[in-house]
């Protein structure tokens, strides 16, 4: 998706994770771990620490960035023809995790990751290669897959499945 200002990219981060916020609220705390929500068994609780393995991973990679440091993308130890693998790592790592503290950490994370964009300039922002770690890539790129983009397809895959189970 293509941003044409950084005002316009913070407010679909804000309107996207809205929606997925009042989805992920409209279903009971019973059923966070009722499996079929996604994919191979993934829960509710899966999915919103899905969302908040890879905020955390974003902030990461520019915190390495601006310490003079190379962050491994996508994560140590993973490329990025790995995901699938780094996502099967991150649902096991979080699965017996409390639902709530999973919820608060999100919660949390989606307050760094906005401040932090709202901190960055539009240089930084939409110069492609501005970052070494973003090779010849806006930072937006960034942003916007792990935010933008995740909220709504994780909406959707709650819309899915609330609408299945009905």
């Amino acid at each position: 998706m293509k941003y044409a200002s950084k005002h316009e990219l913070v407010e679909r981060v804000e309107a996207e994770h809205a929606t997925f916020v009042a989805l992920l609220e409209s279903v009971p705390g019973r059923d966070h771990r009722e499996a079929g929500v996604w994919g191979d068994g993934w829960t509710v609780h899966d999915l919103v620490a899905h969302l908040l393995a890879w905020e955390q991973m974003l902030l990461s990679w520019h915190r390495a960035e601006r310490a003079g440091e190379t962050p491994e993308l996508p994560a140590p130890g993973y490329t990025w023809n790995q995901t699938p693998a780094l996502n099967r790592a991150i649902q096991a790592m979080h699965r017996d995790r409390a639902v709530d503290v999973v919820r608060a950490e999100f919660d949390a994370s989606y307050v760094e990751v906005l401040a932090s964009v709202r901190g960055l300039s539009e240089d930084e922002l939409f110069t492609p290669g501005r970052f070494a770690w973003t090779s010849k890539n806006a930072l937006v790129t960034y942003v916007g897959s792990n935010t933008v983009s995740h909220y709504r397809t994780a909406s959707k895959i709650l819309r899915r499945w609330s609408r299945a189970r009905r």
